[in-house]
């Protein structure tokens, strides 16, 4: 896994750089299919949830 996250492109894991089939239902399948990368989504998440008041619902 990449020690870096990527954002500059929606059809690549921003946590691994993995080309994934679309940024969409593909990008959720990879990350249940991939540890190291569904705990930096959800280290990701709670950061967002943490800097928004009223909280993330996504």
């Amino acid at each position: 896994m990449s020690t870096t996250s990527t954002w500059d492109d929606p059809n690549d894991c921003p946590f691994c750089g993995d080309e994934l089939q679309n940024p969409g239902a593909a990008f959720i399948d990879h990350i249940h299919d991939n540890p190291d990368c569904e705990e930096g989504f959800e280290t990701w998440r709670t950061n967002v949830n943490d800097d928004i008041c009223a909280g993330w619902s996504g």
